[in-house]
């Protein structure tokens, strides 16, 4: 688990300790406002990457991978390196509920899929509600995590972005009045400190641990977390209140101490460039709190902060892929190329393609007999992580068909690019609930219309309400447009498409488009009109060098101690790609584990057609 994800729940469960007044009731949770009502329709297209898809599969692990027995909430981790495999840490959940909610709403909103909407009910009912009593009076989880929690606000954020969705697709007063009165204890529990408000400032965490040199990741943490919903919510509406507090946090958390590289040339300011030393996760969500701040607030110097602090990361792993080291980051790099290119601080669609094709894609648990075939090669035990040789703890731990659950949840590990080995196949809960959400961030940002002017960002499948998009990448340079009721269409192409060898045609008839920039601008057209875009497909071998220590555990910090050596000959991956797609990459490493990018069925040049059921919401949630 991410170290400061662990300090977070370790002050969260030391609050429960404390006397908390009683919560006042929740807005009840209708399951007619859950069930997904939009416009469903046959259709034959690509079997190539499809988000809804995605979604359907992360609709099934969402509600599959919880506790009846603890108001179904979910496990904190996933042991795969154990044989059986299990789910456990139930005390990590909780924190995490908010994540998983949201998750689970991004997702059916998504797809549409109407798979064990019960449990989605008493998922959601159960975050808002007292928690369970296990044997012996003992409480399963902090009480306060829904309430006021001056230390770690970061539950209640994440519960609130999981409202804020339920609250924009299905408008409730008593929803309303809820999110309300967290964010007024957000508010309420902010400490001042200068021009700025904080709810933690300890010292520093600058001893070494197995991930590096955290810093200061916990403060610019939970700023970045109550930025979110604060100031998304104040968009939403109005509350100038809300807005003010987010504005205050973000001065805090831009302060100079939190942003300084771990070396800077003499003649770079790291703190103007929101260079950092410390958890990577930890300043990635800041930065996503900062511009979900400066989009509110129209501040272009936050917004030009954050795109230099997104800029500095991409120089960590291997951008090309989405690969940072751990899940969350990719999520978290998603949501930031895709916000920065949508509000106009930076175009960084390709970034945002690379990493949903790769790194995000490929870390989600698609194949239960796949993973079965890996765990099922571990010897029997509990595995590295507890080495407790007993059965599974039937109150806080199960080991019932595991690998069935949890398809379409994420792996942890995004530093071992060929193959997750033993010593980390597991699964933090937090991955989950931010590589989710990122699904729904890009699915999302492949068509936006204004005014009947609309424009595809990202060639991957998609079904909307203005137009459908057919994706025949990575097989065929080959995007199929079929408008419904735009008055014109503009289509990004990436930037390793030669714009000279594109070929469009609208029904049938060659066309020439206007081109503005990357985007191929169709001025007119008609209801019902087909456009076809064809290009060549550029094929590339490429070399990126790992330059950590990947055998010991996944990357978190930017710096990784000073007991570990830089090496000299960082490992070497010879990359193969089709577009932005990876298709192979060597040398892929010996041993057990989880092996990676086994995509020789995406070299092909024709691509595969399926029959498929296409999902429009009646309305989306902005983010």
């Amino acid at each position: 688990m991410a170290p400061i994800m662990l300090i977070a729940a370790a002050v969260l469960l030391a609050g429960s300790a404390k006397a908390q007044p009683a919560p006042a009731a929740p807005p009840p949770i209708r399951a007619a406002a859950l069930k997904p009502s939009g416009v469903r329709y046959r259709a034959v297209v690509p079997d190539t990457l499809d988000l809804a898809e995605r979604a359907r599969l992360a609709v099934h692990g969402l509600t599959s991978f919880l506790d009846e027995r603890a108001n179904y909430a979910p496990y904190g981790h996933t042991f795969y390196d154990a044989n059986p495999p299990y789910l456990g840490d139930l005390a990590g959940g909780p924190p995490n509920w908010g994540k998983i909610c949201e998750s689970l709403l991004f997702a059916r909103l998504m797809c549409g899929s109407e798979e064990n909407l019960d449990i989605e009910a008493k998922t959601l009912r159960g975050m808002l509600s007292p928690p369970p009593v296990l044997p012996g009076n003992q409480y399963l989880y902090s009480h306060d995590y829904m309430t006021v929690n001056p230390v770690a606000p970061t539950p209640i954020s994440r519960a609130m972005l999981a409202l804020m969705v339920l609250d924009q697709t299905a408008p409730d007063a008593a929803m309303k009045r809820w999110i309300d009165g967290m964010a007024d204890d957000q508010v309420r529990t902010a400490k001042p400190q200068g021009d700025g408000l904080y709810y933690n400032d300890e010292p520093p965490i600058t001893a070494e641990s197995r991930t590096g040199k955290q810093n200061f990741g916990f403060q610019v943490y939970t700023n970045g977390c109550a930025m979110r919903p604060l100031a998304r919510w104040a968009g939403l509406h109005g509350n100038g209140r809300y807005l003010l507090t987010a504005r205050k946090l973000a001065a805090f958390a831009m302060q100079d101490r939190f942003w300084t590289g771990e070396g800077e040339p003499k003649a770079v300011v790291a703190s103007d460039r929101a260079h950092f030393d410390g958890h990577i996760h930890s300043y990635t969500q800041c930065m996503m709190g900062l511009l979900c701040y400066a989009e509110a607030a129209h501040d272009t110097r936050v917004k030009e902060f954050v795109r230099s602090g997104y800029e500095y990361l991409r120089n960590f792993g291997i951008a090309r892929i989405g690969l940072f080291g751990e899940a969350c980051a990719t999520g978290d790099m998603t949501y930031l190329a895709l916000k920065l290119s949508d509000t106009g601080a930076g175009d960084y669609w390709d970034d945002a393609d690379q990493y949903v094709r790769n790194e995000l894609a490929e870390l989600q648990i698609t194949d239960a007999a796949k993973l079965r075939r890996v765990t099922d090669r571990f010897p029997r035990g509990r595995g590295i992580y507890d080495e407790t040789k007993g059965p599974t703890d039937p109150l806080r731990e199960s080991a019932e068909r595991v690998p069935e659950r949890v398809v379409g949840t994420f792996f942890s590990d995004s530093t071992h690019p060929a193959l997750i080995p033993r010593n980390s196949i597991m699964e933090t809960i937090c991955c989950t609930g931010n590589c989710t959400p990122a699904l729904y961030f890009a699915w999302d940002s492949i068509v936006r219309c204004d005014g009947g002017a609309a424009r595809v960002n990202l060639l991957l499948n998609r079904a909307s309400e203005w137009l459908d998009v057919d994706s025949f990448l990575p097989y065929e340079g080959k995007v199929v447009v079929h408008n419904k009721r735009a008055k014109s269409i503009a289509i990004r192409m990436p930037r390793w498409v030669d714009r000279s060898a594109v070929r469009c045609s609208v029904d049938g008839r060659a066309a020439k488009p206007i081109w503005a920039g990357q985007y191929a601008v169709f001025a007119a057209v008609s209801p019902r009109s087909c456009i076809t875009v064809k290009f060549p497909v550029v094929e590339t071998t490429e070399i990126y060098r790992l330059k950590w220590r990947q055998p010991d555990f996944f990357f978190e910090c930017t710096d990784p101690g000073t007991q570990w050596p830089a090496s000299e000959l960082p490992t070497r991956y010879v990359c193969k790609f089709r577009g932005n797609t990876l298709v192979d990459i060597s040398p892929r490493p010996g041993g057990i584990g989880y092996p990676l990018y086994e995509r020789d069925g995406m070299k092909g040049t024709t691509a595969p057609m399926k029959s498929v059921e296409r999902y429009v919401p009646p309305r989306l949630a902005r983010w």
